[in-house]
């Protein structure tokens, strides 16, 4: 019976194959030892190739549509990061989003969003409110918008493969599981991992029972290359008025400043304002240092989304 050449050594490097081919000629059948030998040698087939002389240093960033965000972050994002964007409901999280995506659209890139909750009208008369023509973007063919998704992960994979997106936005993943059997999930893995390779940058919408100032995380803020918290709150102990602010509470490869920042709902999305002054006993309770770098603003009380 006809007998494979190569029977187990083929992912061995082919300097070892020619010192196998020779021993073969030399030993007939009993190769199948060697090569069993050599591959446990040959563990270099396990090591990531990285070519780190002509590693590209600097760090390109994508605008996340918000000037002031945008400052708190060195510039934007890291490309190929996947940001968690959280916290309670009503409190911006998807209007953050989607002038991410926004963003991205105005500069020729093509980006998609997954919603699992909203319907595809719904989110277009919302989003038209802030002078968005969420209809032409999609006609023009540089937005999709998946609209009450039923979508599996594996599909999510294909249009994504297929589409090549820039920027996708996951609204919200906790539609799909809970943060522990998400994070470990096959078919997650296999599209975050694509995301990576093909450097989109993603963010990822998680919702949040508690505000900023609990110290609780769930496994879905674990798998994020970076945390944006968004609420209300009060900023000062004599005005009762809740306050929309957000905070950047991680973002590998960038210094960030923890402390909540305060912003509001104008007629083209968020505007973010300069730092946040906040009152002893209040920094006291968030945990962030003591200082006094900004100003209070005014805000507009357009509810969130």
């Amino acid at each position: 019976m006809a007998r494979n050449k190569y029977p187990v050594h083929t992912t061995l490097s082919s300097d070892a194959i020619k010192v196998l081919e020779r021993y073969e000629k030399e030993l007939g059948a009993k190769n199948l030892v060697l090569e069993k030998a050599l591959l446990s040698l040959d563990t270099s087939r396990f090591k990531s190739k990285l070519d780190t002389q002509n590693l590209d240093r600097a760090i390109k960033r994508i605008s996340t549509g918000v000037t002031g965000l945008d400052d708190m972050l060195e510039g934007g994002v890291p490309e190929g990061f996947s940001v968690i964007v959280t916290g309670p409901p009503g409190t911006g999280k998807t209007t953050l989003s989607m002038q991410f995506l926004v963003d991205g659209v105005r500069k020729g890139e093509k980006c998609v969003l997954f919603s699992f909750e909203e319907r595809l009208q719904q989110l277009v008369q919302h989003f038209m409110r802030f002078g968005w023509d969420i209809g032409k973007y999609i006609d023009d063919g540089y937005l999709e918008v998946f609209g009450m998704s039923m979508l599996t992960f594996e599909e999510i994979t294909e249009i994504v493969e297929t589409y090549k997106p820039k920027r996708v936005v996951f609204d919200s993943l906790n539609v799909f599981s809970n943060p522990e059997e998400f994070r470990k999930s096959a078919s997650w893995r296999s599209s975050h991992r694509l995301m990576k390779q093909r450097k989109i940058t993603s963010f990822l919408i998680t919702e949040k029972h508690h505000g900023i100032e609990t110290k609780d995380f769930d496994e879905y803020d674990f798998l994020g290359d970076g945390i944006i918290f968004l609420d209300s709150m009060k900023v000062n102990e004599v005005d009762t008025t809740l306050s929309p602010v957000l905070a950047v509470q991680k973002m590998r490869a960038t210094k960030v400043d923890t402390t909540p920042q305060p912003f509001r709902f104008g007629e083209h999305g968020i505007v973010k304002y300069r730092s946040l002054h906040l009152e002893s006993r209040l920094q006291e309770r968030l945990g962030v240092p003591s200082m006094d770098t900004g100003y209070n603003e005014s805000f507009s009380d357009k509810p969130g989304y």
